[in-house]
Order: C-alpha cells, then sequence, then structure tokens
C-alpha cells in the first residue's frame, strides 16, 4: 500500500503534467487564431501577427510567474486565460475597427494587476471584521453616485465619466459585486443566527433598490441571486432562503406595474417580433445570428455579428455562435463548468468558513451571471445588461471579475500552503517512528 506522502507527490506529479497540456493548448489556439486572422484577408493584418506572437508569451510569463510567486491553482488560472484568449480572437475577428481588440488587451492587463491584487488582499489581510463596515459606507456611496453625477447609456443611468470628452468611464456596479462578498462573507461566517445576518441582507436590499432605480437590471439579478445563495451556503436555513426568494419574485411582480421599463422587458421576452424594428431588434437579430451559425459557424470573418446591437459587450455569445458555431460555444461554455467545479473544490478545501464564503461566493456570482448572459442571448429569460465573464468588451467587467478569480486563486494558495504544511508533519511523524 503506497505511503500518503508519496501518493501526494504522485498526484502533484500528475496534475503538474495535466496542466502542462492543458497550458500548451490555450498558447496554440491564441497562436492560430490570432495567426489565421492576419492572412485571412488580402491585406496583411500586422497587429493580428503580433498579437499571434504576443498572447502565448505573456500567457506562459503570467502562468509562470504566478505559480512561482504564490502556490495558486494553475488549472484555474489558465482556464481563465483562455476565456480571455476567446474573447481577443473574437474582437479581433468582429471589431469594427482595430481599436476595440487593442483596449481590450489594455483591459485584460489591467485586469491581470486586478488579479494579483485579489491574491495578494486575501491572502495577507486578517482584519476582516474592521474591513467591513468601511467597506459598506464606501460601496454604498459608490453605487448611489451614478444616480447624482451619472450618465444614460444603454438604457441605464449606472456609469460614472471623468475627464474630456468621457475619457474615462466606471461602472460601480461591477466593484460592488466584489464589495458584497467579502461583506457577506465577514458578517455571514461561523453559522450565524439569523436576527445577526439581518443587518447584511438588509444592506444587500438597500443596494438593490439603488441599482433598481438605476435601471441596472442586470446587476441587480447577480447581487440578489449572489446573496441568497450565499446565505444558504452560510446558514443552511431553507426557509429562510425560499422566503428569500419568494420576497424577490414579490417584488420583480411591483416593479413590472410600477416600473415601464420593467413591463417592456417582460413583453419583449414574450414576443420580440412585437417590435421587430426597434424594441425586439437586437434580440431578434441575436436569435438570427445563432441559427445561422449552425454546429460549426459561418467561419472567421465570414458572419455578419456587426447587425447584433451590442454584439462586442452583451450579445457576444450569439456573435461567437455566428462565426464559430455551436459546437464552439458549447466548447467554451464547458470551460466555465470546469472553472466553477474548480472554485467550488476551492470553496470546500478552504480551511475557514470565511474563506470558503468567499470562493463559494465568487463561484455564485460567475456561474448566476453566466446563466443571465447567455439565457438572455437565447431568450430563455428576460433579456438583462450583464456581459459575459471575461469575454464581453469592457474595462470595468473584466478588471473586476479578474479581481474576484484573483480572490479565489488566493484561497487555493492558502489551501495549497495548508496542504503542504501537513504533508510536511506527516513527513516528519513518518521519520521520526
Amino acid at each position: 500500500m503506497a505511503r500518503p506522502v508519496e501518493s501526494g507527490a504522485l498526484r502533484r506529479a500528475v496534475l503538474r503534467a495535466n496542466t502542462h497540456l492543458l497550458l500548451t493548448g490555450v498558447m496554440l489556439f491564441q497562436f492560430t487564431g490570432m495567426l489565421l486572422l492576419a492572412i485571412r484577408s488580402d491585406s496583411f493584418d500586422l497587429q493580428a501577427l503580433l498579437f499571434a506572437a504576443a498572447l502565448p508569451l505573456t500567457t506562459f510569463a503570467v502562468v509562470k510567474l504566478y505559480s512561482k510567486i504564490w502556490p495558486v491553482d494553475r488549472a484555474l488560472l489558465i482556464l481563465t486565460l483562455m476565456l480571455c484568449s476567446i474573447s481577443l480572437v473574437t474582437l479581433k475577428d468582429i471589431a469594427r475597427s482595430s481599436i476595440t481588440p487593442q483596449t481590450q488587451a489594455v483591459y485584460m492587463l489591467a485586469g491581470l494587476v486586478s488579479m494579483a491584487i485579489g491574491i495578494v488582499f486575501i491572502r495577507h489581510v486578517r482584519s476582516w471584521d474592521k474591513l467591513a463596515l468601511p467597506l459598506m459606507a464606501v460601496t454604498f456611496l459608490a453605487l448611489a453616485a451614478p444616480l447624482v453625477v451619472g450618465s444614460w447609456q444603454n438604457g441605464a443611468k449606472n456609469w460614472l465619466k471623468f475627464g474630456s470628452g468621457d475619457a474615462l468611464s466606471v461602472q460601480p456596479s461591477e466593484f460592488g459585486k466584489l464589495s458584497l462578498i467579502f461583506i457577506l462573507a465577514s458578517q455571514l461566517s461561523n453559522r450565524p443566527r439569523f436576527r445577526k445576518c439581518l443587518p447584511s441582507l438588509l444592506y444587500a436590499a438597500a443596494l438593490c433598490g439603488l441599482l433598481l432605480f438605476e435601471r441596472d437590471l442586470g446587476a441587480l439579478l447577480l447581487y440578489f441571486l449572489t446573496t441568497v445563495m450565499m446565505f444558504y451556503a452560510a446558514t443552511s436555513n431553507l426557509p429562510i432562503t425560499l422566503a428569500g426568494l419568494g420576497m424577490g419574485v414579490g417584488g420583480a411582480l411591483g416593479a413590472y406595474h410600477l416600473f415601464p421599463y420593467v413591463a417592456k422587458r417582460i413583453e419583449l421576452f414574450q414576443n420580440p417580433w412585437s417590435d421587430p424594428l426597434a424594441a425586439g431588434y437586437q434580440i431578434i437579430q441575436a436569435l438570427i445570428a445563432i441559427g445561422s451559425g449552425g454546429m460549426f459557424g459561418m467561419g472567421l470573418g465570414l458572419g455578419y455579428p456587426r447587425d447584433i446591437p451590442l454584439y462586442h459587450s452583451d450579445f457576444i455569445f450569439a456573435a461567437i455562435c455566428e462565426d464559430f458555431g455551436l459546437v464552439f460555444a458549447l466548447a467554451m461554455l464547458g470551460i466555465y463548468v470546469l472553472i466553477l467545479m474548480r472554485g467550488a473544490s476551492v470553496a470546500m478545501n478552504a480551511r475557514t468558513s470565511f474563506h470558503a464564503l468567499v470562493a463559494f461566493g465568487v463561484v455564485a456570482l460567475l456561474a448566476a451571471q453566466t446563466f443571465i448572459i447567455v439565457g438572455g442571448n437565447i431568450k430563455l429569460i428576460p433579456l438583462t445588461g450583464v456581459t459575459l465573464p471575461f469575454v464581453s468588451a469592457g474595462g470595468s467587467s473584466i478588471v473586476s471579475m479578474m479581481g474576484a478569480m484573483g480572490m479565489l486563486l488566493g484561497i487555493s494558495s492558502l489551501n495549497a500552503g495548508d496542504e503542504a504544511e501537513d504533508l510536511r508533519r506527516l513527513e516528519w511523524r513518518e521519520g521520526s517512528l
């Protein structure tokens, strides 16, 4: 029978080999995709060729650097970088100009910095309870600011714009998701009674109210679902969880009758062909694009994703289906599933309830956001304005989600450190026998 230490070493060797294979596959996808885009037209695309060289090198350097500094879950990191690669290849294929993929690459570099900050933050900050209250105040003020000085964009007043010509645009609700996870984890850890949970739940409800008045229905739904799932994970209180879901349904019905824009969203979901040239145009074009792509897609540059409004953000899943096909889109969703499974494993192996809840909150957020945007694109649920994590264009989205993934990787590194320490102790005990 194999000794525990030997079994642990064998398991690590197998995992190392698998991650090397996974990394090689991601780098090949990056190189091949960008190279095909470089030579697809009569005029050679130098930018795509530069991406073909830079993307694999950057991915390799990031994986090696992060793994050397921290014992992070490399498979989780590589899968995240794969989704970012799909984003760049897709945006390079369908962008109206060379600016969009270039800008997205800059956002992703900022996201890598955000990821590193998330790792350091979760590994070294200890005074969770002391940070929760100031963070609650800052988050509430940040989400309330667009109501006063924000600007309307795509039917929602949830943007803060700075500089001449709106040089910098920030969506506070994107970063508020991370703070909400942190606040709920700090307040709900150690399985508190419902009375002690009530302040954090009322706070989450207040944030949802702000988002309702800002017409940011996608963020509102994300905040609500994340809160409900984290509460149930922390307390296992099914009756109160079901009551919370019931209150959410009641609130949705109330919003349907009180706010005309909510009623319009529901009506378009039921029958987008009632207004095919105006309000229903985007969902109709998305469905046409998905159907046109078939199983294997129309090919790079051969589809018409630009006919879809917001094809680079809210409807990027439909654009991917048209150019790459249903098989590729399902494979991409499989990557999300693998990330969720790895994230769930990180949560279950966490040594403290706080870290477990943070990890679970990130997993819940990622699952809910992916479901909402994909479900909206295929007309499974009413359309709401959220981005496909790591894939849709946008600075606030990519930076915040990479920061969330950084917190998850930070917890995985703490788990790995604990496991290594356990193995060292086991080796010492066996050596002393």
